[in-house]
């Protein structure tokens, strides 16, 4: 448009007769000047170096902040084939730690999702893929792979997929701050997206820009989310949580003064800003065990006998503190008494229960509370059962429990840190979502967990093992791979899942040594098949 309007102005020029011949050379330059940097403008816009956030099987484009990858593209490689086999190497650069190469390899499992499955096995017929050098000292954004390195290594079997549950018998309650609430969104859509559930959020005043931000966040990612502001400390902040949620809460038909045909609260949760359910359905499949027309109180005690001492016998919040109606109503009546207690919230609950009401604590063991200080490996390498609470993970150790999370999307939850064997590559080991090892002692000790976390301050016997054990000494030879990144490409639509078109890829990086650079295995996780029996 800009070349078509200098055209004009340049032949209106002639027609007035108003350029002397040498103005005319002048004019004649100035405009194929112009049009030369036009042109070359046009060019550098469109250009595709520009990096993008995803290793792609076929050409992935970023569309957003989130790693939430649409692989709708054109690339080609050199003979003009359309969706070229390729490594994203501004994603490569991300997570080499500023080194000039990698070593790459990439692991490709293709998933069918069968009414007909039974159970995961322990061992995948595959092995370690080879790794290759890949230069990130150029200019280049992406590197050309062979087809083979996008075909699939090894099939599986998975459940069908199934719709989000419905958890609108539950109300969760969480006393934390606007800052932190936003940080903790994300999190929170894994476990309580689409789920109707319902959270209430306690914070501080003011922030009304923050709040509306939040709320609008919430509602994209599908959370029933309520921020209730108050003056109160955090600490009252916290047990304010047992009026808060009995005021939100959806009454019984016994209850309520007029009809409704809204489900009826269940189970009032009070949780921590970093407590994260790995499974709404295992959630909501064990609660259902309990009779929530009684008054329980159901939780996780610490994991550290150095702790007990200055709390004693009692639900620890991180893990999720589950009470009952009926016993949230009872509260009720006690709620300024134990109020003036001001202790830690979890404590001031405990008390509260034990000196106004029969309700006694159950301890239930698929929650973990995870006063693991450091390096916490070994208990989310243990292959043990999915837990059903995880506490502390972006504190007083480092697991990306969202990252971990995006997998399900092709596997189901169960598949969620299931330790396969690589049975082709001697002692190494994928742990879904979370690493992948070589690790020599678990064919000697499958069973016991590896104490990768600090010493407790505790002078008896081992304070660990009452509640993880049997455990074992930590493996100084192990190789690990821990998970740096996961993000679904080509994301079905809400509701059409097992379409064939979704895929997660994880990004595991051994981190470089004096003598080696960075080592990046990617897994890729899609969907090949889908069985379902009319």
């Amino acid at each position: 448009m800009a070349i078509h309007q200098l055209r004009l102005l340049f032949h209106h020029a002639l027609q007035q007769r108003k350029f002397s011949s040498w103005k005319l050379l002048v004019s004649v330059a100035g405009f194929i000047l112009t049009c030369l940097i036009i042109f070359t403008y046009s060019s550098t816009a469109g250009n595709p170096g520009t990096p993008n956030s995803g290793l792609s099987f076929s050409g992935a484009t970023d569309k957003n902040a989130e790693s939430d990858i649409d692989s709708e593209s054109t690339d080609t490689d050199t003979d003009g084939n359309k969706n070229a086999c390729f490594v994203d190497l501004s994603l490569l650069r991300l997570h080499a730690d500023n080194a000039s190469t990698v070593e790459y390899a990439r692991l490709n499992i293709g998933v069918s999702r069968t009414e007909n499955f039974t159970s995961f096995d322990d061992s995948l017929d595959v092995a370690i893929p080879s790794y290759t050098t890949i230069h990130l000292d150029t200019d280049n954004a992406r590197d050309l792979r062979p087809k083979d390195d996008c075909t699939t290594s090894i099939a599986i079997q998975a459940p069908p997929a199934e719709p989000k549950p419905d958890a609108s018998h539950l109300i969760f309650g969480v006393a934390t701050s606007l800052e932190k609430l936003e940080e903790s969104l994300d999190a929170f859509a894994h476990w309580a997206g689409n789920t109707s559930a319902h959270i209430i959020a306690v914070v501080e005043q003011g922030g009304s820009s923050i709040r509306s931000r939040i709320q609008q966040r919430a509602d994209d990612l599908n959370l029933r989310l309520t921020i209730t502001q108050t003056e109160d400390d955090r600490l009252d902040r916290y047990f304010s949580l047992i009026r808060v949620l009995y005021q939100h809460h959806e009454p019984s038909s016994s209850e309520a003064t007029t009809s409704t045909t809204t489900k009826p609260t269940q189970w009032a949760v009070l949780i921590d800003d970093d407590t994260f359910f790995p499974s709404m359905r295992n959630l909501i499949t064990r609660l259902a065990t309990y009779d929530a027309t009684v008054p329980q109180y159901i939780g996780a005690m610490t994991e550290d006998l150095a702790h007990l001492s200055g709390s004693g016998y009692m639900a620890y919040g991180g893990a999720g503190i589950f009470l009952s109606i009926p016993l949230l109503q009872d509260l009720q009546h006690h709620f300024e008494t134990c109020q003036s207690l001001k202790d830690k919230g979890d404590r001031m609950l405990a008390s509260c229960i034990y000196a106004h009401t029969t309700a006694k604590f159950t301890w239930e063991r698929g929650l973990y509370q995870l006063d693991l200080h450091g390096d916490a490996s070994g208990f989310f390498e243990s292959g043990r059962r999915l837990p059903l609470s995880v506490h502390h993970w972006k504190s007083w150790f480092n697991a990306d429990m969202v990252a971990m999370g995006k997998v399900a999307r092709i596997c189901g939850d169960e598949c969620l840190l299931r330790r396969f064997y690589l049975a082709k590559s001697k002692d190494w080991f994928l742990v879904n979502g979370y690493s992948v090892i070589q690790d020599k002692t678990l064919w000697n000790e499958p069973r016991p967990m590896e104490q990768t976390w600090q010493k407790s301050k505790y002078k008896g016997d081992d304070p660990f093992a009452y509640s993880l054990g049997p455990l074992r000494r930590k493996d100084d030879d192990k190789v690990s791979f821990s998970l740096r990144d996961a993000f679904v490409v080509d994301m079905a639509p809400e509701g059409k899942m097992g379409t064939g078109t979704e895929e997660v890829r994880q990004i595991y990086v051994f981190n470089a040594t004096a003598e080696t650079p960075p080592r990046v295995l990617e897994v890729a996780w899609k969907v090949v098949d889908v069985d379902v029996q009319e």
